[in-house]
């Protein structure tokens, strides 16, 4: 007897704990049971979502007009330990999320309900039905022995396209409206102002808020154009092209010896032009002459750059360098840098367009990293401040489809991203200071993937 009641045990205990994991709160398990106690949505996939959308018509105009996504392209994540079925992301603005409809709806399991908005009362739930979800929807899975889950349904549209720049008027300062030519820089959190104001080198430091600036004289003849930032360090020419370095912006120190023209830097070295020649350094100290590949202008006037990611190859990093020519030309050019210093390229002369496409020239420009482009922001011959981008990065530039801060008689731009993808714009002449982020860079990253922990 003894014997045949162990034999049972052994039986019986596995098929209880079976019983127990169908319809238990573990994520993205598979769950497997009998057929009576089976409870749990298995895919979800969206069908059409009706939406409005945009296009542009011959004219230039915006124009709207019912359309119908591909709910496949959003999919829908499930959390079985939480309950929940929803958009990692939201749709697109402009989605009618009162008439949803689902291609594909599985489960295992006796039947499924939705609850009412109206009644608060369970009916049977049909995939092909179109639901309203402008509200969280409690969706239920019944097994045939009676146990149940549920499951809340949420879609979310974007308020926003995506692509709307949104701008704010963070400050009118003073001190910022006297100053006739400035140079700003983003570090730990802290903007930098570097300025020249009745012939004198200022220093106005502000945090990221950008609301409140504090001034520091600065014992210095700067070369504002000339003021980068690399590993945390400030760099910067002085009058006469010798190099200097400060860690707080106040307090410099000479480090080169021999003159440039330009200094600019990227993540991995600075650069500086001499004797028409590119040449880099790690630290500002030993200097390294950069190969050309052809013999065309360096940049004079307005020269900038900026430093990218490479698309092609990981690890490895595109510096662009834009400028005008002595003649009033563009200058760009391009260089890839492999950081592990195995393989050395040379400076690339990009070919400038002319008319669609073509290099701007903007006056009083600042390039900055934006949305993994060069984005130039700067005035335009009408004196209005202007953002033109490259997404080929600097063969072509369009402008921006982030429009521009409505800046006020600015005589002088200056402009600088920070890590949170803030884009700020200072005008000298009016003292503006304006802080603006595409929308869809500052939409969060919401869990898509769920796991079971380990048991102890």
């Amino acid at each position: 007897m003894n014997k045949i009641i162990r034999a049972l045990a052994v039986l019986l205990c596995p098929m209880t704990m079976l019983a127990f994991s169908a319809c238990s709160d573990d994520s993205n398990e598979a769950v497997t049971g009998s057929e009576s106690n089976s409870c749990i949505v298995t895919a979800v996939v969206l069908g059409g979502i009706p939406c409005e959308l945009h296009t542009t018509t011959s004219d230039g105009r915006d124009s709207t007009y019912e359309g119908t996504l591909t709910g496949a392209n959003y999919p829908l994540s499930i959390d079985q330990k939480n309950g929940r079925i929803f958009l990692a992301d939201s749709l697109p603005a402009g989605c009618d999320i009162s008439r949803i409809t689902f291609s594909t709806f599985s489960f295992q399991g006796r039947a499924v309900s939705i609850r009412s908005l109206s009644t608060a009362t369970d009916t049977i739930f049909n995939a092909a039905d179109s639901i309203d979800c402008r509200l969280p929807r409690l969706i239920t899975v019944y097994a045939a022995d009676g146990s149940k889950r549920n499951y809340l349904l949420e879609l979310m549209v974007h308020k926003q396209t995506g692509e709307e720049m949104n701008w704010s008027r963070v400050a009118t300062h003073a001190e910022i409206a006297a100053l006739t030519e400035q140079k700003l820089l983003a570090k730990d959190g802290v903007l930098y102002l570097f300025g020249r104001s009745d012939d004198a080198s200022i220093l106005l430091i502000s945090n990221d808020d950008a609301a409140i600036w504090i001034r520091k004289d600065l014992d210095f003849d700067i070369n504002l154009r000339s003021v980068c930032l690399k590993d945390g360090e400030f760099f910067a020419l002085d009058g006469s092209g010798l190099l200097s370095a400060s860690t707080d912006g106040v307090n410099w120190t000479k480090r080169g010896s021999e003159p440039m023209s330009l200094l600019v830097a990227s993540l991995s070295s600075l650069f500086g032009v001499s004797d028409g020649s590119i040449w880099h350094s790690v630290d500002g100290a030993a200097w390294t002459q950069d190969a050309l590949d052809e013999a065309m202008p360096l940049p004079q006037t307005e020269w900038n750059a900026v430093s990218l990611a490479s698309r092609t190859n990981n690890g490895y990093e595109d510096v662009l360098l834009t400028g005008l020519a002595a003649d009033g030309t563009p200058a760009l050019w391009r260089r890839t840098i492999d950081p592990t210093g195995r393989y050395t390229f040379p400076w690339n002369s990009l070919f400038a367009q002319i008319g669609v496409g073509a290099y701007p020239g903007l006056k009083s420009s600042a390039l900055v990293a934006y949305d993994e482009a060069p984005l130039l922001v700067g005035l335009n011959n009408d004196g209005q401040p202007a953002l033109y981008i490259s997404r080929d990065r600097g063969r072509s530039w369009l402008n921006a489809e982030i429009e521009g801060p409505a800046a006020a008689a600015a005589t002088s731009l200056c402009a600088t991203v920070d890590e949170d993808n803030n884009l700020f714009v200072i005008c000298g002449g009016s003292g503006e200071v304006w802080r603006g982020k595409l929308a869809r860079l500052g939409w969060k990253t919401v869990q898509k993937e769920f796991y079971r922990s380990a048991r102890r």
